[in-house]
């Protein structure tokens, strides 16, 4: 007498197979892409535990710049605080405040928040 199981078993069993493959397959390919130094989407990872991102792009990625306008915006807060016109922990607290606004687009309220403080501040930057 053969033992068979109900055909809603074996599709279950096939299911949970296919599930568990792709599992196994997500895994290996994550696993080959963090051994080769570099994230699913491949950005490379800093080669120094310790490294140190620049303002310039912490402003780029962090407030989600991508014209070229908005780019050249990040590049012009960071040689200004590198320069000493801006200071730095003004750049930072402003930059961190409109990141944990939650906004999609963190750009525009960051420029206007800076705007505003260095306004009440007085400094010139610009």
């Amino acid at each position: 007498m053969a033992f068979h199981l109900p055909p809603a078993c074996t599709t279950w069993l096939a299911g949970r197979s296919i599930g568990f493959l792709a599992t196994v397959l997500f895994s290996a390919v994550a696993a080959s892409c963090h051994a080769a130094g570099q994230t699913p989407d491949n950005r490379q990872e800093p080669s120094a535990p310790h490294q140190q991102v620049s303002l310039k792009d912490r402003l780029v990625t962090g407030l989600r710049a991508t014209r070229q306008d908005d780019i050249a915006y990040c590049e012009r807060v960071a040689e200004a605080t590198r320069t000493g016109s801006l200071p730095a922990k003004l750049v930072d607290s402003t930059y961190f405040w409109a990141i944990n606004r939650q906004a999609e687009y963190p750009l525009p309220g960051f420029a206007k928040a800076l705007a505003i403080q260095c306004q009440r501040l007085g400094i010139t930057w610009q």
